[in-house]
């Protein structure tokens, strides 16, 4: 009976401990997963590391080597907030904007985006590197200008429909672009705004490269803060001129005005006014996430929140503004 039964007995007991090592072995944590500790720039990160980041954790979710500007909180195709060490699901590209493919005949890792206009370090937060995508999906009616350079600079190409392969001359240059809707991004000046600041205005937006409908705003802000400067004479504000920024505010943002700019801030030009105004609008909307918003901190600071006072007690309007100069920007056209 033992010669027979032998070999069956430990054949089971090599089956239980398969299935046992099995359990034991799935259960552990990919052994390509690393906690990474802090984030840091110009590191090589694989899917599923883990970092800590302003004291929250985050997971990896593509493979790539960090940049300023990708930090898990401004890059949410890169990292999810959260541990864990497991492969989180796909997330299918949206299906409201154009889509930017890495490769041809739209394979590879893809990335959508709805209307606005994108600097580099935008698209970086998006999950986009700079000098990158080989086709693109364009719906129906919206037009894609891709440029050469950040800040819509260098040579640009314009997509209104989609395209299985952007050619050798475009591939892989991109470093900016403008989406949106109809055939042109130009626009017209709005017949309250005297002709003097609509070129102040347009003067900024095609620094900016942001195709007109930034000077659209410009006009609405200067229109509320200044009545297109007839509201300057006798005014309470020690804010300066058209777009009425204070002095602490212009004193720190001077380095990046000359460095945006080409030159040392002077606060009796108007163009200079409406320059630096617009730099510091311009980081708002970026900071914040979209137009209204960078309107309330353009009006009540960083950390304006609904029912916020000032050093005096009074409370800080800053919603009744930014309602009153995005209705003013949407009534002049305003597309965003």
């Amino acid at each position: 009976m033992s010669s027979k039964n032998f070999p069956s007995r430990a054949l089971s007991l090599l089956v239980v401990l398969a299935v046992f090592l099995s359990a034991y072995f799935t259960a552990l944590p990919s052994a390509s997963a690393a906690a990474r500790g802090a984030w840091a720039p110009n590191t090589a990160y694989a899917v599923n590391d883990t970092v800590t980041y302003s004291g929250s954790t985050y997971t990896c979710l593509q493979a790539h080597t960090s940049l300023v500007g990708w930090e898990p909180s401004n890059a949410p195709a890169l990292w999810q907030k959260g541990g864990g060490g497991t492969t989180p699901p796909t997330t299918p590209p949206a299906t409201n904007g154009v889509t930017f493919y890495a490769d041809i005949n739209y394979g590879g890792k893809a990335v959508t985006l709805g209307t606005g206009n994108y600097t580099l370090s935008q698209l970086n937060a998006k999950g986009i590197p700079n000098d990158w995508m080989s086709s693109l999906k364009v719906p129906s009616g919206w037009t894609v200008e891709v440029y050469e350079h950040d800040h819509f600079g260098g040579t640009k190409w314009t997509f209104t429909s989609s395209s299985s392969w952007v050619g050798n001359t475009i591939n892989d240059k991109m470093s900016s672009v403008k989406i949106y809707t109809g055939s042109s991004s130009t626009v017209t000046k709005p017949a309250e705004v005297p002709s003097h600041i609509w070129n102040y205005a347009m003067n900024v937006d095609k620094k900016f490269g942001k195709g007109g409908d930034f000077a659209l705003l410009l006009s609405a802000v200067i229109k509320k803060e200044s009545s297109f400067g007839a509201g300057l004479p006798g005014s309470p504000s020690a804010g300066d001129g058209l777009m009425q920024v204070e002095p602490n505010t212009r004193n720190a943002y001077l380095s990046q005005f000359s460095s945006r700019f080409g030159r040392a801030y002077n606060h009796n030009s108007e163009q200079d006014q409406v320059c630096m105004g617009a730099l510091i609008l311009e980081e708002k909307i970026n900071r914040f996430g979209g137009i209204y918003n960078g309107l309330l901190r353009y009006n009540g600071g960083d950390n304006w929140y609904p029912g916020a006072t000032d050093s005096y007690g009074r409370p800080i309007l800053a919603d009744q503004y930014a309602n009153q100069v995005y209705a003013t920007y949407k009534g002049y056209g305003g597309k965003n």
